[in-house]
């Protein structure tokens, strides 16, 4: 029981941070949502499909105002982002702002609801003055920070737009309004949630795949999902456990897998794809806390995207990289499907200590270096070590250029009866496990939770090299189908 509390007051505290930490107002008008305050002519409308403010243009002391719902401070910065366009007064043409353009930014008392309340001195709490917009419109941001004297905690934000000219017959469209360090009051027990747009920089360029989180950084999250910090979902009285996550649409030339519990898999069609964006959605379970009756459930929706350095060329494709011990002897055995500008291979052997050595080099067989068909290579020495030896093998470039493979494991002349893993821990999710003859086995990798991570049937080779594995601790325990007899022996991934 102490340690489930430990447990709970600490996904508490992590979330109460990640709360406080990525506490943002998110609106794209797709709703026409209420409590946002529209004067001066401002209203909700729809341009080429997508639902946005729109107000007059503006000129003289005619401001056009608009006025975000009631929020609370969670950081003493905030940054305030939004995009604004000028349209024709139409809406059919988008054009440049007639001559220079501001927005005044205010933070105001959270009880002002008109633009009459706004001009009132004592409700404008901070300002920030003539930002001038781009001219051809676009996103603008700014970051500001409160003064000392400042100690209010709730307030509502309001941008006021002025020009230096009259632009009638001009038409400003606005949309997407972010604004960090502050957080929605939604006014009661049941607020919405916020999912938020998340950016995932990858920089394998080789990787097609890869688990990531949406929620954030939690001890809800299996082990190794990739999270987007800056990207991290919230719920202002709804707990992780209260909430699910699903797919709205797929990304072109990809696929997304999104669990009911934030995390997901996305897997891109080829490594020529260096980008892919989906949506998904974040649910909450309503006031009659079930998340099977849909009908007062609130959610809301988010675009994630991915994206991949251009994978270079490699020099050498190499595939097939087996050891095997016979008596005293150790052969090596490796396969390259191509070849480009390759001089060849050299052998490096350690003994388990870490520090490789050089033992060999095997020349390329191709012409010039270069091929396009399989060649198959090999490598035999006298090895009387009593341990279990450790192989690799560096591929050499024309220009020095030097690739080296994983290591490849070989038992040593006293090890050939026992279970041994190497290296372990390890500083990638890359072993190798020796056997010690070639029974058939059944093998399997837990996480500590009991759950399968990885599996293999009726597997008859003295090694197995494991890969993909995510920073954390695992069982191994495998199974010889001939003698029934178990070994069990914990991993560990840094």
């Amino acid at each position: 029981m102490y340690l489930f509390m430990k447990r709970y007051l600490l996904f508490v505290l992590l979330a109460a941070i990640t709360t406080i930490a990525q506490a943002q107002l998110e609106e794209g008008f797709d709703t026409s949502p209420s409590g946002w305050i529209l004067s001066q002519g401002a209203g909700y409308g729809d341009v080429h499909g997508n639902s946005v403010v729109i107000t007059p243009g503006v000129g003289g002391h005619n401001p056009a105002n608009i006025g975000t719902p009631a929020v609370n401070k969670t950081s003493n910065t905030v940054k305030v982002c939004f995009d604004i366009y000028a349209y024709e007064a139409n809406l059919n043409t988008q054009t440049t702002f007639p001559c220079a353009t501001y927005a005044d930014i205010l933070f105001v008392n959270s009880a002002v609801t008109s633009s009459k309340d706004l001009e009132k001195a004592g409700n404008i709490y901070a300002r920030q003055d003539n930002y001038e917009l781009p001219t051809n419109g676009g996103t603008t941001c700014f970051q500001f920070t409160f003064p000392d004297a400042v100690t209010a905690n709730s307030f509502k934000v309001f941008i006021s737009f002025d020009a230096a000219c009259g632009q009638s017959g001009i038409r400003y469209v606005f949309d997407n309004v972010s604004i960090s360090g502050v957080q929605l009051i939604c006014g009661g027990t049941n607020c919405p949630p916020i999912a938020l747009n998340d950016v995932f920089t990858r920089a394998n360029g080789l990787e097609t795949s890869f688990n990531g989180a949406l929620y954030g950084s939690n001890i809800n999250y299996p082990m190794g999902n990739t999270v987007d910090a800056g990207g991290t979902d919230n719920d202002q009285n709804d707990v992780y456990a209260d909430l699910q996550w699903s797919v709205v649409t797929q990304p072109t030339n990809g696929s997304v897998t999104i669990n009911s519990d934030g995390t997901f898999i996305v897997t891109r069609n080829t490594t020529t794809v260096t980008q892919l964006t989906f949506t998904y959605r974040m649910m909450d379970n309503g006031p009659d806390n079930d998340i099977n009756t849909l009908a007062d459930n609130m959610y809301d929706d988010a675009t994630v995207t991915i994206n991949w350095p251009v994978a270079g060329p490699l020099p050498v494709s190499l595939v097939n990289f087996n050891g095997s011990r016979s008596g005293n002897y150790v052969t090596l055995q490796w396969t390259t499907n191509m070849e480009s500008n390759n001089t060849g291979f050299e052998i490096e052997r350690s003994t388990g200590n870490g520090v490789f050595e050089k033992v060999g080099f095997v020349a390329s067989k191709s012409v010039d270096g270069t091929s396009s068909a399989p060649l198959y290579y090999q490598f035999k020495e006298s090895n009387l070590a009593k341990a279990n030896s450790w192989y690799r093998i560096v591929q050499i470039d024309k220009d020095g250029k030097r690739t080296v493979t994983a290591a490849k494991g070989v038992r040593g002349l006293e090890e050939l009866s026992k279970l041994t893993v190497y290296p372990n821990p390890a500083k990638s999710g890359n072993m190798n496990v020796l056997f010690g003859s070639s029974a058939v086995r059944d093998i399997i990798i837990t996480d500590l939770g009991g759950r399968i991570v990885k599996q293999w049937n009726s597997y008859h080779d003295d090694n197995l090299v494991l890969s993909g594995l995510k920073t954390g601790v695992y069982m191994l325990i495998v199974n010889n189908k001939t003698t029934s007899g178990k070994l069990a022996q914990k991993i560990v991934v840094l």
